[in-house]
């Protein structure tokens, strides 16, 4: 059998979850193709007026080098690198500062969001970018193999999952509606005689005065975050068949639809329904659930079209040219 060629790639992050589950989630889809090395390095703070500063100049790169310089001093690494890795904007400026200095490729999950696109070697999304970058369009953001992995699960229909957001932009979801959201969840439990589970993010308000007034049922389990012996969101969705998330997280969305389990997206009355969901709907990898309404059955799900490690690894041999 022929071995595969080495790669060494650096994920470039600030610790954030949301910024380094997509990182990694890129650098799991390589394992196919090559034998990987990975190193991590954490992005120095960043002042805002630093980062809109670095993003305008962006677009002229000596003058970007110049002042880069100037707010990451003393870069050192000390292993040599195939390429970067990197997801989120702070991360972004990071990472091209390095690649420049490096000279190797600049791979970003995201949208570039008016940096200049010369400066980085590929984006990779699950929307079409205006970019003069090399592009890879995913049917879903890129999420770690732990997700993906479980597509060929046997599902045994006897567990519902709800995942909790938080309020956004978007989707302005209030206290009331939370609870309106766990109340349905467990009559939907209740008439189908199925176990539910509850998690949230860090994002999701407070719901303790909500619960302990609450008669939870004894086939429902809350799992929320920094509470004992909670599972983690890899282990509630190894147990479940059907999941409800709240539609303002991204994230959360694509790693469920990317479990390969019944989906539905749950939104208020002032929620407003964006491309990427759009997109998930007319793909039919999930349903949307409107809160105030019965809970249903999720019953679609679509994995044929869930493979990101073919158009990823066709990219990174694109632009390294191995």
């Amino acid at each position: 059998m022929k071995s595969k060629p080495s790669l060494a790639v650096l994920i470039i992050h600030d610790q954030r979850a949301g910024h380094l589950n997509p990182s990694l989630g890129v650098y799991d889809n390589l394992e196919t193709a090559y034998s990987t090395t990975l190193y991590k390095i954490v992005t120095p703070t960043l002042k805002k007026w630093q980062i809109s500063l670095l993003k305008k100049i962006s677009w002229y790169p000596r003058l970007f080098d110049l002042f880069a310089a100037l707010f990451f001093k003393n870069f050192i690494l000390n292993h040599d690198i195939n390429c970067i890795i990197c997801s989120g904007m702070p991360n972004l400026i990071y990472g091209i500062f390095v690649s420049r200095n490096l000279k190797v490729p600049l791979f970003y999950a995201g949208d570039l969001r008016k940096v200049n696109s010369k400066l980085v070697s590929c984006t990779i999304t699950a929307l079409p970018q205006n970019t003069q970058s090399d592009q890879v369009v995913l049917t879903t953001p890129p999420v770690k193999k732990e997700f993906f992995n479980m597509q060929h699960d046997q599902l045994d229909q006897t567990t519902a999952l709800l995942v909790l957001g938080g309020a956004t932009d978007e989707h302005p979801f209030t206290y009331t509606d939370f609870e309106k959201i766990i109340s349905n969840f467990i009559l939907f439990c209740r008439n189908n005689q199925l176990k539910g589970l509850i998690t949230n993010s860090r994002r999701t308000p407070n719901l303790s005065a909500f619960l302990n007034k609450t008669d939870i049922p004894k086939n429902i389990q809350l799992h929320f975050i920094h509470t004992e012996k909670a599972l983690s969101l890899i282990q509630l969705i190894q147990q479940a068949t059907y999941i409800f998330v709240t539609e303002d997280s991204t994230s959360m969305l694509a790693e469920t639809i990317q479990s390969g389990r019944f989906v539905s997206s749950i939104y208020g009355p002032k929620s407003i329904l964006e491309p990427l969901n759009e997109k998930y709907l007319q793909a039919q990898l999930m349903q949307r659930q409107m809160l105030e309404d019965i809970f249903q059955y999720p019953n679609v799900r679509n994995t044929q079209d869930l493979n990101s490690s073919s158009p990823i690894t066709q990219a990174f041999k694109r632009n390294l040219g191995y």
